[in-house]
């Protein structure tokens, strides 16, 4: 149902060897139910190396009447701009799923209940931290494990609001082979302020609240 996923960016500079971190939490919206849960994450980085923690925590309901809970936790690893280390567990209407990769050689491994997939080196998670990123057309889906091939559009200069106040952004479409389609609009310090996943059950909206 939402097979994605997200993530956060940076802030505290010493010398050289700048550390940085920044926390952002977004709203998760969903038509006809309204406000269905939250998405956190946490960027951290240290020199070339990045760790992206993400939690989320969806439930809809209808008439008192829970019709579907998702819990998930993830962290990544980048050196540069590779993926080098994936675990998340999720958690979906009480079945878990596990997946974990890692990078070996010039390839990135990925296990989870489905097997073992050897993909490309290049690949990334399906966060909008990814969108518009150059050189993406493989990301791994972190709720399955599926490695899939996705193509990317757009990129235009918009401006929406958040919080009160107009944020010029660039607007990136996603298309994945699977069929699903993202929407993520992204500040000019690449920050997803706002982002969608279009699926068969609909579209579910996440907006950053802080």
């Amino acid at each position: 149902m939402i097979g994605a996923a997200i993530l956060a960016c940076v802030g505290v500079a010493d010398g050289a060897a700048a550390a940085s971190e920044q926390r952002v939490t977004y709203t998760v919206q969903m038509s006809p139910y309204g406000t269905i849960g939250n998405y956190q994450s946490v960027k951290h980085k240290n020199g070339d190396e990045t760790t992206i923690t993400t939690e989320a925590h969806i439930k809809v309901s209808l008439a008192g009447i829970v019709l579907y809970r998702l819990e998930t936790s993830r962290v990544e690893r980048h050196i540069v701009d590779r993926l080098v280390y994936f675990h998340g567990v999720t958690i979906e209407n009480g079945k878990s799923v596990e997946v974990s990769g890692k990078a070996m050689g010039e390839h990135f491994i990925v296990t989870s209940p489905g097997g073992t997939v050897t993909a490309p080196g290049t690949i990334r998670t399906s966060d909008p931290w990814s969108a518009g990123a150059p050189g993406v057309d493989m990301v791994l889906m972190p709720d399955t494990g599926a490695v899939t091939r996705v193509h990317t559009s757009g990129g235009e200069q918009t401006s929406m609001t958040i919080g009160g106040a107009s944020v010029p952004v660039r607007r990136y479409q996603i298309n994945s082979a699977d069929g699903e389609q993202y929407e993520v609009w992204m500040d000019d310090q690449r920050t997803p302020v706002m982002f969608n996943i279009a699926d068969r059950d609909g579209t579910t909206t996440f907006t950053m609240i802080r």
